[in-house]
C-alpha cells in the first residue's frame, strides 16, 4: 500500500495545492463568494511561490508566533496599494474588469482554480471532502487572523502545509496544534475579561452619576 506521502507526490499535490486551498477557504469563510475565493486562492498561491523564490526580501513571514499573538488587539491602518491594484485581505492584488484577480498580467479563474487545483487533488481526495475540511479547519480561526496575511500564513497554513492532505488520505481531520489553539482561547477570554471590566466600570460610573444627582 502506497504511504499518503507517495500518492500525494504521483498526484503533483503538494504545498502550492495547500496554500491555493486554505487561501480559497479563507476567502470563502470570510466573503462568501465561492467563484472569487477560487481566484483569490490560485493568485495568492501564484504569489507565494514566486515570492518564495524570487528573494529574501520578499519573505515577509518572519515575525515569530508569539510576535504575532501579542499584537493581536492592534488594528492595521488602512494601506496605500499601488494605482490599478486592491487592497483585499491586507494584501494589495490586482483585480480585473471582470472581477478576477490578476498577477503577472494572467486573471485566475475558477476554471484555472479548478485545473491546477481540484483535478489534481481529486486524484486521490473527494473534492467535496477536501473543501468541506478546508472550511471546517479554517473556520476554526478567529476574523483577526483570517484578514492578517502574515497571521494566516504562520497560524492558518503554515502548521498543516506539509499534513493536510496526508490527514485527510489517513481519514482524520486536520487540526491545528494544541498550543496555537489554547492560546487563541487564553486570547479570547482575556479580551472578553477586558470587556467585562469595561463594562463594570461604565456601569458603577452610571450608578455613582445617579446616586450624585438624586441626593443633589
Amino acid at each position: 500500500m502506497p504511504r499518503p506521502e507517495d500518492l500525494l507526490r504521483l498526484a503533483g499535490v503538494g504545498r502550492f495545492q495547500v496554500m491555493a486551498l486554505l487561501q480559497a477557504a479563507r476567502y470563502y469563510v470570510l466573503e462568501k463568494d465561492f467563484d472569487k475565493a477560487k481566484s483569490f486562492g490560485l493568485n495568492r498561491a501564484i504569489f507565494y511561490a514566486w515570492a518564495k523564490h524570487y528573494g529574501p526580501r520578499y519573505r515577509r513571514f518572519s515575525a515569530t508566533l508569539e510576535e504575532l499573538l501579542r499584537r493581536a488587539e492592534r488594528r492595521r491602518p488602512g494601506q496605500r496599494c499601488p494605482e490599478g491594484m486592491e487592497e483585499v485581505l491586507g494584501e494589495c492584488v490586482q483585480v480585473s474588469p471582470r472581477g478576477w484577480f490578476v498577477i503577472g498580467g494572467e486573471e485566475q479563474t475558477p476554471r484555472d482554480f479548478d485545473r491546477e487545483v481540484k483535478m489534481k487533488v481529486s486524484k486521490i481526495i473527494d473534492w467535496e471532502k477536501a473543501w468541506k475540511a478546508a472550511v471546517e479547519y479554517v473556520s476554526l480561526f478567529p476574523d483577526w487572523v483570517l484578514r492578517d496575511p502574515q497571521r494566516f500564513y504562520k497560524l492558518v497554513y503554515e502548521p498543516v502545509r506539509d499534513t493536510f492532505f496526508v490527514k485527510l488520505l489517513q481519514g482524520e481531520k486536520p487540526m491545528p496544534p494544541k498550543h496555537i489553539l489554547e492560546r487563541l482561547e487564553a486570547l479570547r477570554k482575556a479580551e472578553e475579561k477586558t470587556r467585562q471590566l469595561g463594562l463594570d466600570a461604565f456601569m458603577k460610573k452610571k450608578e455613582k452619576q445617579k446616586e450624585d444627582k438624586d441626593s443633589a
